[in-house]
């Protein structure tokens, strides 16, 4: 999966459209959540890593659309067709070196992974994020969220308006 994260950071360098630049952002933050999930025992971090950078594409989806909304959104079939040959050769290249992606032993193990999962989902629960020591922590941070958010909402409220302010000549005349 590193080769294709990295291929991805790649051709990340060559686009210069916002929306293909964030459409290449979300493929490898899936990727890379996907990446860090397995490490884990849960996909908790990796899930707020994935909401986190889905709420900044859509900002930038905002953005792009009161900003350059008319302009044209052109692919490079090339480019396009050289990332896809590259992502078949080191995806069959993973396959033909790494014999564990398909083998009997993946499936043991992710097996083995899930009952010890079932056994020990009630560790989860004693997760040092909510006893004492970091629960002030954690407080500050969900109170200072919640802050952030009703002073956004406010502000916002009280124009009553886009952030960019719209002029328009009349030409009629």
């Amino acid at each position: 999966m590193l080769p294709i994260i990295i291929m991805f950071s790649m051709s990340f360098m060559r686009v210069s459209h916002p929306l293909s630049a964030g459409l290449i952002l979300l493929i490898q933050t899936t990727l890379v959540a996907v990446a860090s999930g397995t490490l884990n025992k849960t996909f908790w971090f990796s899930y707020i890593l994935f909401l986190i950078f889905l709420g900044g594409m859509l900002v930038l989806f905002i953005y792009v659309a009161s900003l350059a909304s008319n302009e044209q959104f052109t692919i490079d079939i090339n480019f396009f067709l050289l990332s896809f040959a590259i992502v078949v050769v080191v995806f069959f290249m993973l396959i033909i070196y790494d014999p564990i992606i398909l083998s009997n032993k993946m499936l043991m193990m992710s097996s083995s992974l899930m009952n010890e999962y079932k056994f020990s989902s009630n560790s989860l629960f004693n997760s040092p994020i909510y006893n004492t020591p970091s629960a002030f922590f954690t407080f500050f941070i969900i109170s200072y969220l919640l802050l952030a958010l009703l002073v956004v909402v406010k502000i916002m409220k009280s124009s009553s308006s886009p952030l960019r302010l719209m002029t328009y000549e009349n030409t009629s005349s």
